[in-house]
């Protein structure tokens, strides 16, 4: 059975731009299940219920696992290898001999569900530096040297312990709603590249981290 792990920040992406309830839909034409963990409840349910300005956002979501189109994981295993997951990717890196907290629980529990459910799954993750830990820690290491002015060293026994969790391939909340367009999911009065530029950017700005080159791709594509 095919399966999407949504982390909290592909989420947020969804709710913040009114898509969220695309899943229903988008669900029904991909055949398969689509999951979510405790921590990511936590961070796109619990705690935005408890913000005004949020607090309809997060009923949405509510509603959605009601339903049963987001189902929540919660075990013994997924609990423990998170665990294993955040200590793997939080002493990574070091500088001026300081570890680097690279990942919090929500986003690890996602690399830990992924581990346990392992065929056909895919992780939904908008959130840049889980991304790049996952496609290309080299390249992160890079981008926090340059970003921190600091010589940051690295495990690589850590990293290769961390592979297990790593493998699984990501797509961001665009690559969704892009599916969703295509599928007529998603219905706006103007053409498609148009329609595409304004989806596309407004992942962008409420934290997908799509390029500017990849949204011009994305207005490419034949529709």
């Amino acid at each position: 059975m095919k399966s999407l792990i949504f982390d909290s920040s592909s989420i947020i992406t969804l709710t913040l731009n009114g898509l969220i309830d695309v899943l229903g839909p988008l669900q029904k034409y991909f055949k398969g299940r689509f999951f979510i963990t405790p921590s990511v409840k936590h961070e796109a349910v619990d705690t935005p219920l408890r913000i005004r300005r949020f607090e309809l956002e997060a009923l949405k979501v509510s509603n959605l696992i009601k339903k049963g189109i987001l189902e929540m994981v919660q075990t013994p295993e997924l609990e423990n290898e998170t665990r294993k997951v955040m200590s793997l990717a939080n002493n990574l890196f070091e500088a001026e001999g300081s570890k680097i907290t690279l990942l919090h629980e929500g986003e690890s529990s996602c690399l830990a569900l992924s581990k346990i459910l392992k065929n056909d799954t895919l992780m939904v993750i908008d959130e840049r530096t889980t991304r790049m830990l996952c496609e290309n820690p080299k390249n992160l290491q890079k981008l926090m040297e340059r970003k921190l002015h600091l010589k940051i060293d690295r495990d690589n026994n850590m990293l290769k312990e961390l592979e297990i969790y790593t493998s699984t391939p990501i797509i961001r909340s665009s690559e969704l709603i892009l599916v969703a367009y295509k599928k007529g999911l998603i219905s706006l009065p103007a053409d498609a590249q148009t329609a595409v530029e304004a989806l596309m950017y407004a992942t962008k700005f409420k934290g997908n981290s799509i390029s500017y080159g990849e949204i011009e791709e994305a207005k490419r594509m034949k529709i």
